[in-house]
């Protein structure tokens, strides 16, 4: 197989896609378990122990698990009106710089995230005292890939202005 940039993106997708499904699985597992609290407390006057430690642990996975597929899908939030009073092709660079700023943006939030995950080493939950440690830095982790994901999204962008794609006529 000839590695393209479509091949690389595919591969990309699929792995993003995958991790954003395990992020939605993992969201539908906390909303059963927070409808089985709710129902608990309803009819027994009894909640499930330390589900707050729980939900709170998963829940930075589960938004984490979402950036990579959003990134490489290109469905994050752009604003194009300033790109509307300007030819296509500097539009597309307007559009590009817009890349190279969520770059920046993921660097620097995949560090922080990173420096954070470090300080909870010796952290626990409140109630069950579970270590919060290991979900931090499968956070951090996922945020960490993210950067190159968008790099990739970056490259090809401008690939497509450097190099544009002739186009089919039906």
């Amino acid at each position: 197989m000839v590695l393209t940039l479509e091949n690389t993106e595919s591969a990309i997708r699929r792995g993003a896609i995958v991790t954003a499904k395990l992020g939605v699985a993992l969201l539908l597992l906390q909303a059963f378990l927070i409808v089985a609290d709710g129902l608990a407390r309803w009819w027994f006057s009894k909640p499930i122990h330390g589900l707050e430690d729980v939900s709170g642990l998963m829940i930075s996975i589960i938004v984490a698990s979402l950036f990579p597929a959003i990134l490489i899908g290109r469905q994050n939030i752009r604003v194009t009106i300033f790109g509307r009073f300007l030819n296509p092709k500097a539009a597309a660079w307007l559009d590009v710089f817009g890349h190279f700023i969520l770059l920046a943006f993921i660097v620097i939030i995949a560090w922080q995230f990173t420096l954070y995950a470090v300080e909870t080493r010796a952290q626990t939950t409140l109630i069950l005292r579970l270590p919060t440690a290991p979900t931090m830095w499968l956070t951090a982790a996922i945020l960490l890939a993210c950067a190159p994901i968008q790099g990739f999204v970056l490259l090809t962008e401008i690939v497509k202005i450097i190099k544009p794609q002739p186009t089919q006529q039906a």
